[in-house]
């Protein structure tokens, strides 16, 4: 393993760095992960081994385990970032490597013997897998006809999970079953299958499955025919399997914005190259107004990413008590923004954004195109995987009444505090996650505070003005779910309600990194409030306001060129790196 200088001293995000040194240029064949070996691997749906086994050797996966438990897991945003630039690499590699830390998660939110047990198979780097899903059982978890049959001396393990990824390359497999036919909620328990334990002729395998995306990844389904395993591999107590997925789900929720940042990441790299060089007779398209503004909306909606990004999983940390709403919106609005841009981007690069392989890329990097189109197609699944999109606005709509429920209002600078670059954090206490929140989420209720805040005379017109309108759509919204009738199966009304929540609360994470940053080093884009206007101008745009001004996405725009003329990837984390 890798050698990473850690500690106060070097920084909270040395490790980001010192991984992203390792994983080196894409652009070069002899890179740890080289663009032109992920897109023909891609192309023939081959599973990257050489790439995992090299991202293991490095130690990836020693930032899986909790501190508490002998790993080095203690701010998740560090893991969070190390999987931003891998998925920026090589989607795949990222979701491949990264499913063991999903396979794990369940150990950690139960604790005790089983997390030490866990800690130790991760510690291999062989993967662990994470079983929740049937065939034709949908995402509903409790209809799971997996059954453990729990005894005094082993458990039994029958009936199958599809599709699963790294389903048959994984050593362990944290397996949702049902321990008591009798139903209802504390009838699902959780059991570790670790397969050098159980006999292998118990463990049958369905064929890889051909997706769109993820075309290379371990995809199958995974049988247990009378898999028997010891007493000790029940993961929390007997009966609280959903319980345990659920809070878990709460965690891994934010950590999927790493896979979908670098995904944008890798998207506004190959536009960005691509508007710089000239198209044939049209020219360049930075020299289009139209192309501009499309562009810098682009970048708006990047950014929009990636404040959900860090408000969730500092929001994991700092309020893990709120995050079976906080996690619901993030994981709602960040994959239906990154599917936004993709669509979007793909407009402006017309034909060449479906191009695959290795060819026809003119002037840029051989695999430049291919790399776009396998990176559209794998980020996707982001919006399926660990709740679909469906399962979380259901989720906003349950804790709308939470939302509504009167509470004092938190002190403003308690609520930035988390989102400050000298943050620090040890480890996530899972013990004081809730599968239902008491009043919402406070960042959310701070909305109108955020827009006060912002109006001090310094900040742009377009960004107060932006935020103004946001925090009256708000209101209203709070007035419509007040009206909102109860209901065990939410009609579409609700669920449109619950997408415009998710959108304002986008806006209120933008104005929370905004407020947190103030006086910090300017990072890559700059000191100017721009990117705020940027966002907060197109969450409005979404909420049926005007779109975009074309001065404020120019200027925008203009920033992130000259971030990624420099080398630089369009961020505003980059003087966190600098000064961290």
């Amino acid at each position: 393993m890798t050698a990473v200088a850690t500690g106060v001293g070097a920084g909270t995000l040395a490790p980001v760095r010192a991984f992203d040194a390792f994983l080196g240029d894409p652009a070069g064949d002899d890179a740890v992960i080289s663009t032109s070996r992920s897109v023909l691997l891609d192309e023939r749906a081959a599973f990257p081994d050489d790439e995992i086994g090299a991202v293991t050797a490095f130690g990836l996966q020693r930032w899986y385990i909790p501190a508490a438990h002998g790993g080095a897991f203690t701010d998740a945003l560090v893991p969070l970032l190390m999987i931003r630039h891998l998925a920026r690499r090589d989607f795949t590699v990222a979701a491949a490597h990264g499913k063991t830390f999903l396979g794990a998660i369940c150990a950690w939110v139960a604790d005790g013997s089983i997390a030490t047990r866990m800690a130790g198979l991760v510690e291999t780097g062989r993967p662990v897998s994470w079983g929740l899903t049937e065939r034709g059982r949908g995402s509903d978890l409790s209809r799971s006809a997996t059954t453990a049959r729990l005894g005094a001396d082993a458990v039994r393990v029958d009936g199958g999970k599809w599709p699963i990824n790294n389903a048959v390359r994984c050593r362990a497999m944290t397996v949702l079953a049902r321990s008591d036919e009798r139903g209802g909620p504390r009838s699902l328990s959780l059991v570790l299958v670790d397969k050098d334990e159980a006999d292998p002729a118990t463990i049958g395998y369905e064929p890889k499955v051909a997706s769109h995306g993820l075309r290379g990844a371990n995809l199958a389904g995974i049988r247990f025919e009378g898999s028997v395993v010891g007493p000790d591999t029940v993961v929390g107590p007997e009966g609280h399997g959903l319980e345990i997925v659920l809070k878990s789900l709460q965690l891994t929720r934010p950590f999927t914005t790493g896979l979908s940042m670098g995904a944008v990441d890798r998207a506004l790299q190959t536009a960005l190259d691509a508007a710089a060089v000239p198209d044939g007779a049209h020219g360049r398209l930075l020299d289009s107004p139209t192309a501009r503004r499309s562009l810098g909306v682009a970048v708006a909606d990047a950014l929009l990413v990636e404040c959900l990004m860090l408000v969730g999983v500092r929001s994991a940390h700092a309020v893990p008590a709120e995050m079976a709403l906080v996690s619901a919106l993030v994981k709602f609005l960040g994959p239906d923004t990154a599917d936004l841009l993709f669509r979007d981007l793909t407009r402006l690069l017309g034909a060449r954004a479906l191009v695959v392989g290795t060819e026809a890329s003119g002037a840029l990097h051989p695999s430049a195109f291919g790399a776009f189109q396998k990176a559209a197609r794998d980020s996707r699944v982001v919006g399926i995987f660990d709740g679909n999109s469906v399962v979380n606005l259901n989720m906003i709509v349950n804790e709308l009444p939470n939302q509504l429920r009167p509470a004092p209002a938190p002190p403003l600078a308690e609520v930035l505090a988390p989102l400050r670059a000298d943050a620090h954090f040890d480890a996530l206490d899972t013990t004081a996650l809730r599968l239902v929140t008491r009043h919402g989420s406070r960042l959310l209720r701070s909305l109108p505070a955020f827009v006060d805040a912002l109006d001090d005379g310094r900040t742009s017109r377009a960004a107060v003005d932006a935020a103004r309108w946001i925090g009256r759509e708000y209101t209203a919204l709070l007035a419509e779910a007040e009206t909102l009738p109860r209901q065990s199966q939410p009609d579409p009304l609700a669920f449109h309600l619950a997408e415009r929540f998710a959108l304002v609360f986008g806006g209120a994470c933008a104005l929370a990194v905004h407020l947190a940053r103030a006086g910090a080093v300017p990072g890559p884009l700059g000191d100017s409030d721009v990117w705020l206007a940027a966002v907060l101008e197109r969450v409005a745009n979404r909420l049926g306001a005007d779109p975009v001004q074309a001065p404020v996405a120019d200027a925008l725009l203009d920033a992130a060129a000259r971030a990624h003329a420099a080398g630089g990837a369009v961020t505003l984390l980059g003087s966190w790196t600098e000064r961290s």
